[in-house]
C-alpha cells in the first residue's frame, strides 16, 4: 500500500510539473504573440529590427529567419526570448518598474506591462533549469495564482473580456491531464531545456572565436 501511495503522490507532481510546463511553453507565449501583434503589427517588424543597432546585435540568425517570415506567417513561432527581446528594444510597452532583467524580481506591488513581462520570463527560465520535475499540489496553487494575476492584467492592458486568458490558465490548472499528456508536455520542455542550453553554448562559442580575432588583430 505504501509503494501504491508514493507512487500517485509522485505522478500527481509530475502532472503538476507538466501543467507549468504547458503553461510557460503554450499558454503565455500564446499571450505574448497576441500582445506584439497588437503593438507592432508584422508588417512593421522587420523595418524596425533593421534600423534598431541593439537588436542588430543581439538577434540569432534563426531568430533573424522568423522575423523575415513575418509578414506571411505572423508571430506564430515566436516564443518567450524572442519576444522579449523585441518587445524591450522597440519599447512596445511600459517598461519595468525596476528596469529591463533587473537582478530582482518584481515585488507584488509593481504591475506594469513591463513588470508582467518580467515575470513571464523569469518563470519561464525557473521552470526549464528548475532540476526537479515533481511540484506539490501547495506549489502548484501558489505559481497558478501568479500565473492567472499576470493574465488577468494583461487580459485589462489588450482589452481583453474578462477570462479570456485567466480561464485557460484556470482549466490547466485543475484539467484531467492523462499519463501521455503529461509525458508528451514534459518531452516538450525537455527539448525546449536543450535547445536552450545549445544556443548558450554555440554564443560562448562565437564568444571566445571573437575574442581571439581581436587577439590576433
Amino acid at each position: 500500500m505504501a509503494s501504491s501511495s508514493s507512487s500517485v503522490v509522485l505522478g500527481s507532481c509530475l502532472t503538476n510539473y507538466a501543467r507549468i510546463g504547458h503553461a510557460v511553453q503554450q499558454l503565455f507565449p500564446d499571450i505574448l504573440q497576441e500582445l506584439i501583434t497588437i503593438k507592432e503589427p508584422p508588417h512593421r517588424l522587420s523595418h524596425e529590427v533593421k534600423t534598431n543597432k541593439n537588436l542588430s546585435k543581439i538577434l540569432r540568425s534563426d531568430e533573424l529567419l522568423l522575423i523575415n517570415d513575418v509578414v506571411p506567417k505572423g508571430y506564430a513561432n515566436f516564443d518567450i526570448p524572442l519576444i522579449y527581446k523585441l518587445i524591450r528594444n522597440l519599447n512596445l510597452v511600459p517598461p519595468p518598474t525596476q528596469g529591463w532583467s533587473h537582478s530582482t524580481a518584481p515585488c507584488l506591488a509593481e504591475i506594469k506591462p513591463g513588470d508582467d513581462l518580467e515575470r513571464i520570463r523569469r518563470f519561464r527560465n525557473k521552470t526549464l533549469h528548475r532540476g526537479n520535475a515533481q511540484v506539490t499540489d501547495t506549489e502548484l496553487s501558489q505559481i497558478f495564482t501568479q500565473f492567472k494575476d499576470i493574465a488577468g492584467r494583461l487580459e485589462t492592458y489588450m482589452g481583453k473580456q474578462t477570462g479570456e486568458f485567466v480561464d485557460k490558465f484556470k482549466d490547466l490548472e485543475t484539467c484531467c491531464m492523462d499519463e501521455d499528456t503529461r509525458t508528451m508536455y514534459i518531452e516538450r520542455l525537455d527539448r525546449l531545456k536543450k535547445n536552450d542550453e545549445d544556443c548558450k553554448k554555440r554564443l560562448s562559442v562565437l564568444e571566445e572565436d571573437v575574442d581571439a580575432l581581436k587577439e590576433e588583430s
